[in-house]
C-alpha cells in the first residue's frame, strides 16, 4: 500500500507564516527572486549593478 504525500509550502513574511499559494503572482515572483539571491550568495555570487566589475568582485 502506497501513501500519497502532499507538500504544503509556507513562507515567512514579516514574521507571519503565509501559505505560498495564496500570494499574488507578483508576490510569488518577488519571493522567488529573494530565495534565488540567498542561494546565490551562499554559493559566493553577489548582485551588482556595476556591469564593469561584474564577475570580478572576489578577485
Amino acid at each position: 500500500m502506497s501513501k500519497t504525500i502532499k507538500i504544503v509550502n509556507y513562507i515567512e513574511i514579516t514574521g507571519e507564516m503565509v501559505l505560498f499559494e495564496t500570494l499574488t503572482e507578483e508576490e510569488k515572483k518577488e519571493a522567488a527572486e529573494k530565495i534565488l539571491d540567498l542561494i546565490m550568495r551562499q554559493a559566493g555570487y553577489f548582485k551588482t549593478e556595476n556591469k564593469k566589475n561584474a564577475g570580478h568582485l572576489l578577485s
